[in-house]
């Protein structure tokens, strides 16, 4: 999708929720194993910065991930994200469940994910953006990509784009 400066603005300016994907969009989409502990990924506090400063603006972050790891719900508890979903098979069913929860409509939403798998949920939401890693088609059909790498600043980068295009 191409979006112009001010359409983006606009939709950025409705958002209350952010919503993001996990493995491929806070991380680097690695995983290691780590003999007596099981898989792990590698997180960027550049991130989660950008992360606590959503929340400190007033934006619930939530997350929706198909995978589960203890350090990724270690990483979410960290951040002080209440809202996460792991396992998540059908995305749009969990989105759904946290716009009754929120109480907040889908215009009203953001969310940052990486894959095919997420794109229903891309398309579902008011905002949608993507590391730049992410396949052809989903970088076709999100509003904003992201220049830095995932696991490396990219959801910060979007994060910092919400806050300064707000109004």
């Amino acid at each position: 999708m191409n979006h112009d400066l001010k359409s983006l603005e606009a939709r950025v300016a409705r958002l209350s929720v952010m919503i993001f994907d996990i493995d491929g969009t806070l991380t680097d989409g690695r995983i290691f194993w780590v003999p007596g502990s099981g898989w792990t990924q590698m997180y960027s506090v550049r991130d989660g910065m950008g992360i606590k400063r959503l929340q400190e603006a007033g934006l619930e972050v939530a997350a929706i991930s198909g995978g589960d790891s203890l350090s990724a719900q270690m990483r979410m508890q960290s951040l002080g994200i209440k809202h996460v979903h792991f396992g998540s098979q059908d995305k749009v069913a969990h989105f759904e469940r946290l716009l009754t929860l929120l109480n907040v409509s889908a215009e009203n939403c953001g969310y940052m994910g990486d894959e095919v798998v997420d794109l229903p949920l891309l398309k579902a939401v008011g905002f949608s953006a993507a590391p730049p890693e992410a396949p052809d088609e989903v970088r076709a059909q999100v509003h904003y990509v992201a220049q830095k790498a995932a696991g490396f600043g990219a959801a910060r980068e979007v994060c910092e784009f919400i806050l300064r295009h707000r109004r």
